[in-house]
């Protein structure tokens, strides 16, 4: 992964030094020459954070309805710093019999107390060795409601955000019920 972002980076500066020659050799419209310029300018911002999504970063992207839980790492906020908290959640989508599909995914969450307590109590099951399902709550996102300005660059302005109501989680877990398995024929039968 990390060959393809240089390669990318590098491919960005060959396109930036091929502009500049272009730019200082022709007589277009100075008009031209800025919004060439500006374009490639815009670019690079688009390729840093397609670099991001290839580096494997947690997503802002909402969760899906219904996920398996691979692993939960919770960043309580800083007091001293004021950095707010974040809960990454490493995840795989369910399909609609239930069972994960897809590649697994980091999401990024802002944190909030009642979330930070699931995803603490969850990660302690998964420690323990069981399987975890997670399922969005809708019941508790009000959408008329418009979610507060927030700073942090961690905000994902999806469905998790702490606009929510104060003391229920954001999500629940459930443990995966062992697999259902055919009866074993009797011996001699």
């Amino acid at each position: 992964m990390i060959s393809v972002a240089v390669a990318l980076t590098v491919a960005y500066v060959a396109v930036a030094a091929l502009l500049l020659n272009l730019n200082m050799a022709t007589r277009w419209n100075v008009f031209v020459k800025i919004g060439t310029v500006v374009l490639v300018t815009g670019l690079y911002a688009t390729a840093w954070q397609g670099h991001k999504e290839l580096l494997g970063w947690a997503t802002g992207e909402p969760l899906p309805d219904d996920f398996r839980v691979h692993w939960v790492t919770v960043d309580e906020p800083d007091k001293a710093t004021g950095a707010a908290g974040t809960i990454y959640v490493w995840v795989r989508e369910l399909d609609s019999t239930g069972l994960p599909h897809g590649q697994p995914r980091a999401y990024r969450l802002t944190w909030d107390e009642a979330t930070a307590k699931a995803a603490e109590e969850a990660l302690e099951q998964l420690k323990g060795g069981e399987l975890l399902d997670g399922r969005l709550r809708h019941d508790i996102a009000d959408p008329r409601v418009e979610p507060p300005p927030v700073e942090d660059a961690n905000y994902n302005g999806g469905p998790l955000s702490s606009t929510t109501s104060g003391d229920r989680p954001q999500f629940e877990f459930s443990r995966v019920p062992p697999p259902a398995l055919p009866p074993k024929p009797l011996p001699g039968g």
